[in-house]
């Protein structure tokens, strides 16, 4: 079942990501998910969230296969071959990170907003 997500979860949520680095050809039919998810997170509500927050989008002039990066606060990441996903699936893969994050720092009685 999708998990659902208001927006001011996923702005809570997007806290516990530090970097996103998309990289794709804009010319490759692969790069459709790519692309999309480079514009639903580069919007303004997750930049005043997390004013940390670093987007970046690397064009390539080769035929790579389009990726996707997530890197956490804590260190780890989440890398998709975001021709095999759709934007939709990353995210919820995302979301369900940061959740676990968010409960783990509870737990710890750590704070996202201090790191």
């Amino acid at each position: 079942m999708p998990l659902k997500i208001n927006k001011e979860l996923s702005s809570q949520l997007m806290k516990y990501v530090r970097n996103i680095d998309v990289s794709f050809n804009p010319f490759d039919s692969r790069t459709r998910s790519a692309r999309e998810l480079l514009r639903q997170v580069n919007i303004q509500r997750y930049r005043r969230a997390n004013p940390k927050l670093k987007i970046n989008a690397h064009i390539l002039a080769t035929p790579d296969p389009p990726t996707v990066k997530f890197q956490f606060v804590d260190g780890s990441d989440k890398i998709f071959d975001s021709k095999e996903y759709l934007v939709n699936e990353m995210l919820e893969d995302v979301w369900r990170a940061a959740m676990k994050m968010d409960d783990d720092f509870e737990l710890e009685g750590k704070n996202v907003d201090d790191l």
